[in-house]
């Protein structure tokens, strides 16, 4: 059989799809001995290749029917969640309490297990801080906990004693993961958003003030740059749009407020209408979900996340950049250089040295030649930014990495049967 698959990507010949409503039913599948199982949460991973397979034969195991919350302990701050619970889901459990979730800017139907495993990135932090400890089924069909788990210690902890394993089973395919412990965030008193646009000949002054603030921390490392075509989702035009975001104690935040937008008087950034971070947009950053999916929806062009395969044609390619104006023009001009027409552009401040880029390559999905186009394009992205050291920090599933020796070594140890199908990571073993 084959999958439907992506209009960017080909299809995958799958030998079966799996539905597995609880871990033990997974593990019971594991021993049973069937071969190259292929783990989704909600098959939601657009432009990389959703919930394809890198390679023929694999059985896919879908993971969206094992969707409970496990627990919920909002005076600790942490979750307990599996695979198909979306962060929609998480966040309409957390509403009105202590806690919020760190959610992205992707649709609330989206995996919180799924996108912490690819290391994706929320509006507060990267998804991979938000995890503290995994449930693993490893090939021989056992269970077992990795990182901190409820009744193993009073206080959640990444880090724990000795070797931490939890970051094993991120971006591999050593084991299935069933639930997940993810951190809480305490519920701040007030959020604000301050949108501020600037030239496009200002950008390497604009992105070296931004660095600045950061730096010296008067504002988080949460900040979010759109180029001129990703910021007309927020109603801006021929300009770039960053949105900053002050959250805490109210007191703290109109100070703050107040030092920034006389900080912008002498720099490039200029104050925004507050339409270019309306109600919707501060409302993910303060952990209210939106039923309405609106904030998806503007960045989808309408299009909902149940039909978004089907009805829309996208590659992603997500490079990781030094944060400083010299390395942002840099990659505008790789970017000019390798694309016919002008993509959709998100920065996402990781830290005041690094920014992530998020790189969307449109197409229409019925056209052949437009992805055969896109693909192309793609290609000569990959080769560009490598040529300067920008790496990507996710992968399609057309690009898999091959595995050093020590990553193919323990490969072999936890799954000597292969098991579980190569991944995009550590694929080779």
């Amino acid at each position: 059989m084959f999958t439907d698959h992506p209009a960017a990507f080909p299809a995958r010949e799958i030998a079966d799809v799996l539905t597995p409503a609880t871990a033990d039913e997974v593990a019971g599948i594991v021993r049973s001995g069937r071969r190259a199982l292929h783990p989704i949460s909600t098959g939601y991973n657009w432009g990389l290749g959703s919930g394809l397979p890198v390679g023929d034969g694999a059985t896919v195991l879908d993971l969206s029917g094992l969707d409970r919350v496990r627990a919920l302990d909002l005076e600790r701050g942490y979750a307990v969640v599996e695979p198909g619970v979306t962060q929609g889901r998480l966040a309409e459990l957390l509403r009105g309490t202590t806690r919020i979730f760190n959610l992205t800017g992707s649709s609330l139907r989206t995996s919180i297990i799924g996108n912490a495993l690819e290391r994706g990135v929320g509006v507060h932090r990267a998804r991979a801080e938000d995890l503290v400890g995994l449930e693993v089924v490893l090939a021989n069909g056992e269970r077992e906990h990795v990182g901190w788990w409820p009744g193993t210690s009073a206080v959640p902890r990444t880090h724990g004693l000795g070797p931490t394993l939890t970051h094993l089973f991120t971006q591999s395919s050593f084991a299935v993961v069933t639930a997940a412990v993810v951190r809480l965030l305490p519920r701040p008193e007030e959020v604000r958003v301050l949108p501020f646009t600037f030239a496009p000949d200002d950008l390497a002054d604009a992105i070296d003030v931004l660095r600045s603030w950061t730096a010296q921390r008067l504002v988080p490392p949460t900040t979010k740059v759109y180029n001129p075509l990703a910021a007309t989702a927020n109603g801006v035009q021929d300009s770039y749009l960053a949105h900053v975001c002050l959250s805490g104690a109210g007191e703290m935040v109109e100070a703050l407020g107040s030092v920034l937008t006389e900080a912008a008087r002498n720099s490039p950034l200029v104050a925004a209408p507050a339409s270019a971070a309306d109600e919707v947009v501060r409302r993910a950053y303060a952990g209210e979900p939106d039923p309405a999916d609106t904030w998806f929806l503007r960045k989808s062009q309408g299009c909902p996340a149940d039909r978004f395969d089907a009805e829309r044609g996208l590659l992603m390619f997500l490079p990781i950049v030094p944060f400083s104006g010299e390395a942002v023009t840099l990659t505008e001009k790789l970017v000019r250089d390798c694309c016919a027409s002008a993509p959709g552009i998100t920065m996402n401040v990781l830290d005041s040295d690094t920014l992530d880029h998020v790189i969307g390559l449109g197409f229409a999905a019925d056209d052949p030649a437009a992805a055969e186009e896109a693909r192309e394009t793609l290609d000569r992205l990959h080769q560009a930014f490598a040529a300067e050291g920008f790496l990507p920090y996710r992968r399609d599933v057309d690009r898999p990495v091959a595995a050093t020796a020590l990553q193919a070594r323990i490969g072999r140890a936890l799954d000597p049967d292969g098991v579980f199908a190569a991944g995009r990571y550590a694929a080779e073993r």
